[in-house]
């Protein structure tokens, strides 16, 4: 039986290495013509406004891709998963009216997005879209082809239409207007599949339900909300205290570049978090740390050693100035990998949901507080930001080893029962 389990969580993960593929596929397609038809100063509209869009999707979602995931994965009934998805549903229509009055009185203290209002509450739609998709279905059954082959379908159309529609920076509205395309394309997608496969519906519930939804997802949004703000709340203060438009561009090229690799973290992370639920098989995640150890040294390396020629392909020539970002924030992937994987597939399929909230919450903390003292003291340059990026990944990940060892591995057998 355990056999077996392995052999499930190979094919999601690789299902998963298929949904990362092509997830960031099409933004590396897209990335160097926009950097260039927008130029430098277009392009740090579209790039600010995706970083404010991130606090927004991590909102909206509210951690439901984790709590309900882990419903799907422990449901006996499809009765009881389409409670949990009509549930699910409801919130997000709520977080999405609440998020939507947030992000636009946000904006409209923000000079960059000030100017472009209409630009980012379109953006905002299009993320309304996406926070809706009931992914956490397919993820607790273990099975990510569908949601792989509906991205490629609908994130494809709207890269190609990208080549059509945006040709300057006059055209910047075109691509939130895509992205609604693509994300209703996507809903309408994953809700039939979802049916078709595991015969799952939206069963609408009273507001009680849907408010303890809310109560028991709270701890799963903090900690993803603070995993946000190392790269989004970084990117939202360099545009306030950095008054060159550049550093914006050249910031968010390497967060760009340093995304892509984490990338391919997340198949195995996700792909851990429900097989652990079932499992709780804690030596299995040890061994592929160890396995993984190598390669990501290795990688890291490999990441350095290439830095030019990735801002080449990225961005132009335009952007080589800022080739130094890359290799100041390179140790993020050595210390990400395993702060990732020690995270919800560890401490999460333990219960120890509260542990991982704190770390990630703990480090968010400093990350803020450091980001906060540099810029009030007038330190607040490119250089120091990026080392405060780097501490914030080696405090998160030390921390979450921390409470492996002395949480999980001296404690396995009372764990593996409380997971139960």
């Amino acid at each position: 039986m355990r056999n077996y389990k392995h052999i499930t969580f190979y094919r999601n993960t690789a299902w998963q290495y298929g949904l990362q593929v092509v997830k960031y596929l099409f933004p590396l397609i897209t990335l160097p013509y926009l950097t260039r038809v927008l130029e430098p100063d277009g392009y740090a509209v579209y790039a600010y406004v995706l970083s404010l869009m991130t606090f927004a999707q991590v909102f909206i979602d509210f951690g439901f891709n984790l709590s309900g995931t882990k419903q799907i994965a422990a449901a006996v009934s499809v009765k009881d998963e389409n409670y949990t998805i009509g549930a699910i549903t409801q919130a997000r229509l709520v977080l999405c009216v609440v998020s939507g009055l947030v992000v636009c009185a946000v904006a409209s203290l923000i000079p960059i997005t000030a100017t472009n209002l209409d630009y980012t509450m379109l953006a905002f739609a299009a993320v309304c879209g996406r926070a809706m998709a009931p992914d956490f279905v397919f993820q607790g059954h273990e099975d990510m082809r569908p949601i792989t082959v509906r991205y490629f379908v609908s994130k494809g159309i709207s890269t190609a239409l990208t080549f059509v529609f945006v040709k300057s920076v006059a055209d910047l509205m075109w691509i939130p207007v895509l992205d609604i395309l693509a994300s209703a394309i996507a809903l309408a997608w994953s809700f039939a599949t979802s049916k078709r496969l595991f015969g799952t519906v939206i069963m609408w519930v009273t507001m009680r339900r849907v408010l303890s939804e809310l109560r028991d997802s709270a701890l799963y949004c903090f900690s993803n909300m603070a995993a946000s703000v190392f790269s989004g709340f970084t990117t939202l203060l360099i545009g306030v205290v950095v008054p060159d438009a550049a550093q914006i561009s050249y910031w968010s090229l390497a967060m760009t570049a340093v995304s892509a690799v984490q990338s391919l973290y997340s198949p195995i992370v996700d792909s851990m978090y429900p097989h652990m639920v079932r499992s709780c098989d804690f030596g299995f995640v040890m061994k592929t740390a160890l396995v993984a150890l190598p390669t990501i040294l290795a990688g890291t390396v490999f990441f350095v050693d290439l830095r030019d020629i990735i801002v080449l392909v990225l961005g132009g020539e335009a952007y080589l100035e800022g080739t130094w970002i890359l290799v100041a924030v390179s140790p993020v992937l050595l210390f990400s990998f395993f702060a990732m994987l020690f995270g919800w597939p560890v401490l999460g399929a333990a219960g120890r949901v509260r542990e991982v909230t704190s770390t990630t919450v703990g480090s968010g903390i400093f990350c803020i507080t450091a980001l906060l003292v540099v810029s009030f003291l007038g330190m607040a340059t490119m250089p120091i930001i990026c080392g405060i990026r780097v501490i914030t990944e080696v405090v998160l990940c030390l921390s979450r080893v921390w409470f492996c060892r002395t949480l999980v591995f001296k404690s396995g057998a009372r764990l593996r029962h409380r997971s139960r």
